[in-house]
């Protein structure tokens, strides 16, 4: 249960500080305990810091490989709608990791380690999964005709891009930007309104 609890400490407290400015004291006092008896758990703040890490991408991969297995049997226009609102899914029911997930993307991560190549690793997952999911629809005439690698690596930077959005626009606004981002998306793979008006 001990070390569960330090684990949880540990994110929230990297979430709100940062690595750097988090101390294995802070985290011990938030747990109830003195800060030598995390060591009976982990070698120090950095296997700390990376096992959180790394159970945060694994939390991540598991919320979104469940999506899609939920979505298999969607039209793949769904599903992909449903991959694109997954991003906002998930963190609200998660805001400790927003914070978390920004931080480490923009440095302040223990010196010598890689914890980003565990996201790379799912990244790849996940952007073979949206691929597939293109493919379908292309191959069943629904979708214009686009190289697979490059609609890939549009629709993973609208995720990015989604993502951090989270923490600097307000709810209605996100929702918005949310909307007009899949509605363009679905109007150049050939649904819903026209990019363009037509003109005269």
């Amino acid at each position: 249960m001990t070390r569960s609890q330090i684990l949880e400490a540990a994110r929230e407290r990297f979430a709100r500080a940062g690595y750097a400015e988090t101390s294995l004291k802070e985290i011990a006092a938030d747990v109830g305990i003195k800060a030598p008896s995390i060591y009976a758990h982990f070698s120090g703040k950095e296997e700390l810091y990376v096992e959180v890490y790394t159970r945060s991408i694994a939390e991540h991969r598991d919320y979104f490989t469940r999506l899609l297995a939920e979505s298999r049997e969607l039209d793949p226009l769904e599903r992909l709608h449903k991959i694109l609102t997954g991003v906002p899914a998930f963190y609200q029911e998660r805001p400790e990791l927003v914070d978390f997930h920004l931080r480490s993307i923009t440095g302040g991560i223990p010196a010598g380690t890689d914890p980003s190549g565990v996201f790379r690793r799912w990244d790849e997952e996940l952007a073979e999964a949206i691929r597939a999911t293109y493919i379908e629809g292309r191959d069943a005439g629904r979708f214009a005709r686009v190289d697979p690698d490059a609609f890939t690596a549009h629709f993973t930077c609208l995720m990015d891009g989604l993502f951090l959005q989270l923490k600097h626009y307000e709810p209605v606004l996100y929702a918005e930007h949310l909307t007009r981002t899949w509605d363009l998306l679905a109007a150049a793979l050939g649904f819903g309104i026209p990019v363009q008006e037509n003109r005269p």
